[in-house]
């Protein structure tokens, strides 16, 4: 009995052993440097995170990073002086490879004229400070947006003729409660509209298609996903997808074409 009981143990000990190698062999830690696609020259200490696996790396001084790829993951790279770049992965990315090139696209900025405020005393800095209008950030800007939403939807509702508690109560459900009802709907509209769009849009099709301009709606009217089914649908399987719709459209096109 005893001898059983250790080989089980050791039997469970060795293939659990075997499913984390499997589970460590899958993950592909990938090699890429990031230069500049005017100039050439390495692009250094960009941000790069994995949005799908929330893993991160920065580049180093010669623009070379490595991460852990899967197939289906997101890249998003980031860095100052350039534009945001998105990198799909579709099993196009080797583990066992030198390095992948990838160019980012310089980006300059335009500055406000610099001015140069003298101040009497200290007081009349302190108020000349306080009277500064500092940009917004990106939370503060969202937060406005969203304030204006509800401020919008509530100057749509009729609030003329409120009625009272109880003469409401007379239809079944009050007139307060149907206006929640309502808001709460477009919020759920709003929501899902928001959803459908961060993964399947025109930019995305035009990333992975190479579409561009009307080219891309055409596309996109030719596949007609609905919204149930991009909602219920992996990012990786609706790329796909598109891959597999393309490959009819374009032998579609270029038979109409020939026409």
């Amino acid at each position: 009995m005893k001898k059983n009981l250790v080989f089980l143990v050791s039997l469970f000990l060795l293939l659990s052993h075997n499913s984390f190698a499997d589970s460590r062999d899958s993950a592909k830690v990938v090699n890429f440097r990031l230069v500049d696609a005017v100039t050439g020259n390495p692009v250094e200490l960009a941000h790069i995170i994995n949005r799908t696996h929330r893993d991160e790396a920065i580049a180093d001084k010669l623009g070379y990073f490595k991460i852990q790829l899967f197939d289906g993951d997101t890249l998003s790279i980031t860095s100052i002086g350039y534009f945001n770049q998105l990198i799909y992965s579709w099993g196009q990315y080797n583990y066992d490879s030198t390095f992948y090139s990838i160019q980012l696209k310089p980006r300059s900025y335009s500055l406000k004229e610099l001015k140069i405020t003298w101040f009497s005393n200290y007081d009349k800095f302190l108020k000349g400070v306080s009277e500064l209008r500092i940009p917004l950030t990106k939370e503060e800007e969202s937060t406005i947006r969203i304030t204006e939403y509800f401020d919008r939807a509530i100057r749509k509702l009729d609030l003329k003729n409120l009625p009272g508690s109880s003469s409401g109560m007379l239809f079944g459900i009050d007139w307060l409660a149907k206006q929640n009802e309502q808001l709460d709907e477009k919020l759920k509209k709003e929501s899902q509209r928001r959803a459908v769009e961060r993964k399947y849009s025109a930019g995305i099709v035009s990333a992975i298609t190479g579409l561009t301009g009307n080219e891309v709606h055409w596309f996109m009217e030719y596949c007609a996903f609905t919204d149930d089914y991009i909602l219920k649908t992996s990012d990786y399987d609706i790329r796909n997808k598109i891959l597999d719709k393309f490959k009819v459209y374009s032998v579609d096109k270029s038979s109409k074409d020939k026409k």
